[in-house]
């Protein structure tokens, strides 16, 4: 094979899958780039990680900037970095010791003016003085800088992005540096937290009865657990005076919210372990409730046995708040406050696995604003924003206290209505949704009028899978479409029609395997590397009587429906392995071969049958890639484990496709075992001009690679991805730049032949 791969003329026929383009707006990335961090943090990694990360993800979010954080020193009165990974060693060196000042760049002023500060032309802005041979030397062109405050809003230190250009910030730059500073200061304030915890706790153990001076609250009770002394910081926490506790139990502070099997719990590990700690909610004197973190520790007498009890009790109402908002903007959309995705489909699986007992009916409304495409285009973004946030308040007073609401696309809105007596209450719910534009939209003292399309889908009349029923909903809103003046549409099954084309399909089938009518052709994977090829996937044809060369998408998703799928994933493997076999025959080359099966194989008799073809086959398992999409597995997770088990047990190798658009879960992705993920043609189409799907395929690649998996991109069509990929890291190419699906007589010929 040539070491330089020429892309070749492919026609549209040639293509086995259409993808549409999914474009997504700059609030998503935030909301992608918060949702990473509430996952690291989540796992518990590293403070100084997950820093780091934030830097780098908010690098890729805007190419051509590096991210820095400095921290005031209080001692010194100076300035130092506390984490820039994009910046080297000796620029680090030289940021080292940045007094705040006038002239002290975009961070120094920030502690100096008490303001952000949005520097666009270093080279010519005063505020860069005493840093301009500083940014001379790394070649900077304008630098934005952000506060980070702590406790008491005071500023610590800064966020900063610092580009090579001169460069004006945008809203998004500006809402990212919010961001960015946001999670910079909550981190901090929970190592802080940490930190005073620690060094509070080793402090009461070696000072011992000079707690008064402690700003966290002290209290100490005898053997009978009677309350003997306690500190001021206890008593501001508190309300009580000395007096009134003196002499107390301390249950006095419980809230009521814990039962008496947390508290046996902190008393058996008391006695046990001698210490405890945890959070805890109590209560003030004047009722309001107050969530504190507690350590209760045993000082014992002479004689080892238990004579008092000392407790510290540090307030993190203001830590817990902060927790709790990163965990709102992980489950609702940042412009209005709506549920999200995540949270909309965990809702609809909870019903579904509730509604086995209960037989409940469900019915979920799709409804997309009319022509709002043009609103954005002709009046900006800020007047469409404003009237999504209208709409979104709309809706809200309209729907019951038990559904749900969630903004699932730009201009795209889900209610999920559960429990239901009859679906007629779907149809009246739908019409009072579609009555909030009867009133026109004001806006900045003008007025706009919106229409909106809802479909329906029932469930289970529709459909019993969440994937399903949002697809039914979403054609049935098309349908809506069409009706301008009802602009309400149920989903509807197929036609009579339909079902007699279903039929003839079916019998075509059956008799195209009966007389092996259908053939394989094979697209090579190529090495991002060497650019050699190193396998290829096999992709299934049928060769019609009439209709010539028939493409899968026109019989695979009906195969899908009955039992012709498990006879062609057998056929199709069958001729893979004796294909395969063929070629090392004549060939010397060592080259993998990728078979696809379906998801509704993944049951015990299929896959024995599986077993059967990979037994005979054995000494070629090690070569044969076996492809699942990842949608499937994930809706069938908890099923797939052990199927999957079963398949890498017999030699073959494990394939996640289409990956990357889905919900994969981490856990299972570890338990399936795979050998290699497939990134989604669908990151892949955008992946030069849409950031978002740069920055989701490069994680995708290092996730996998940390995961000790190899990673291949498929539907790469022009030169542009491949260098994007190739820099990300990933292993594998395949797509129309290199090749298109060959029969095997050509795919010999043309990669194998003459390698004997």
């Amino acid at each position: 094979m040539n070491e330089t791969l020429q892309p070749l003329s492919c026609s549209i026929e040639d293509i086995a899958i259409e993808s549409e383009s999914f474009p997504t707006s700059q609030y998503v990335e935030i909301f992608t780039l918060q949702n990473q961090i509430l996952e690291l943090m989540a796992l518990g990694v590293d403070d100084t990680e997950v820093l780091r990360r934030l830097c780098e993800l908010e690098e890729k979010l805007v190419p051509g900037a590096v991210a820095s954080i400095m921290i005031l020193d209080d001692t010194t009165g100076l300035m130092n970095v506390l984490e820039a990974p994009s910046i080297p060693l000796h620029g680090i060196k030289m940021l080292n010791g940045l007094r705040p000042g006038p002239g002290g760049g975009s961070c120094g002023n920030v502690l100096y003016t008490k303001k952000a500060q949005f520097v666009t032309d270093i080279e010519n802005d005063a505020r860069w003085d005493e840093l301009r041979p500083v940014a001379k030397a790394f070649g900077l062109g304008s630098c934005w800088s952000m506060p980070v405050r702590s406790e008491g809003n005071t500023i610590i230190g800064t966020f900063a992005l610092s580009s090579f250009e001169k460069r004006v910030p945008t809203a998004f730059h500006k809402s990212l540096l919010e961001i960015g500073a946001f999670i910079v200061g909550i981190l901090l304030k929970r190592r802080e937290h940490s930190t005073q915890i620690q060094k509070h706790k080793e402090r009461i153990r070696i000072l011992g009865t000079a707690f008064e001076k402690a700003r966290e609250g002290i209290m100490i009770s005898n053997e009978c657990n009677q309350i003997i002394e306690v500190n001021q910081a206890f008593i501001n926490t508190f309300g009580y005076t000395y007096e009134e506790v003196i002499g107390k139990n301390p249950k006095i502070l419980a809230s009521g919210r814990h039962n008496h099997l947390y508290y046996e719990q902190m008393w058996k590990t008391i006695n046990d372990e001698g210490y405890w700690n945890g959070e805890i909610w109590n209560r003030h004197k004047d009722g309001h409730e107050i969530v504190q973190w507690m350590s209760i520790s045993v000082i014992h007498d002479t004689q080892s046995k238990a004579k008092n009890y000392l407790a510290l009790t540090l307030d993190i109402s203001q830590l817990k708040a902060s927790e709790e908002k990163l965990s709102f903007m992980a489950f609702h959309d940042p412009l209005t406050g709506l549920a999200n995705r995540t949270k909309l489909f965990d809702r609809i699986d909870q019903f579904i696995k509730r509604s086995r007992r209960t037989q409940a009916i469900g019915a979920l409304l799709y409804l997309d604003l009319d022509r709002f495409k043009n609103i954005n285009d002709s009046l900006g973004h800020t007047v469409g924003d404003q009237m999504l946030v209208e709409v979104s308040e709309r809706l809200s007073s309209r729907i019951r206290s038990h559904d749900l609401i969630a903004r699932v696309g730009g201009d795209e809105f889900v209610l999920w209505l559960e429990d239901l007596q009859n679906v007629g209450e779907a149809e009246i719910v739908a019409e009072k949704f579609l009555s909030i534009f009867n009133d026109p939209f004001e806006i900045n003292s003008h007025e706009y009028q919106l229409q909106g399309s809802i479909g329906i889908a029932l469930y289970p009349q529709d459909a019993r899978e969440r994937d399903s029923l949002l697809k039914n909903a979403d054609a049935a809103m098309y349908r809506a479409k069409e009706d301008p003046k009802r602009r309400i549409a149920f989903y509807r099954s197929q036609m009579t029609q339909q079902a007699k084309t279903s039929l003839r399909l079916e019998t075509e089938l059956y008799q195209a395997l009966k007389n092996r009518d259908f053939e394989l052709y094979y697209q090579p994977k190529i090495d991002a590397l060497s650019g050699e090829m190193k396998g290829a996937e096999a992709l299934i044809r049928w060769n019609h009587p009439t209709r010539g060369l028939v493409l899968p998408g026109e019989f695979i998703p009906f195969a899908e429906q009955t039992a012709l799928i498990s006879q062609l994933g057998e056929y199709v493997l069958e001729r893979a392995f004796e294909q395969l076999r063929i070629w090392r025959q004549h060939s010397s080359v060592e080259m993998s071969m990728s078979v696809n099966i379906s998801g509704r194989q993944l049951n015990d008799d299929d896959i024995n049958s599986l077993l059967r073809i990979i037994g005979i086959n054995i000494d070629l398992a090690p070569f044969i890639v076996i492809e699942l999409t990842e949608t499937f597995l994930m809706h069938h997770a908890h099923s797939a484990v052990g199927m999957l088990e079963r398949l890498k047990n017999s030699g073959v190798k494990l394939s996640i496709d289409d990956f990357g658009t889905g919900y994969s879960s981490l856990g299972y992705l570890k338990r399936f075992k795979v050998d290699e993920l497939k990134i989604d043609r669908l990151l892949i189409n955008d992946i030069e001009i849409d950031v978002n799907d740069r920055v989701i395929s490069s994680a995708v690649i290092a996730m996998a690679h940390t995961l000790g998996l190899s990673v291949v991109a498929e539907g790469v069509e022009t030169e542009a991805q491949i260098e994007i990929l190739r820099e990300s890291g990933c292993d594998l190419f395949q797509g129309f730049y290199f090749d298109c699906p060959l029969d095997a007589e050509t795919f010999y010929k043309r990669y194998l032949q003459g390698k004997e």
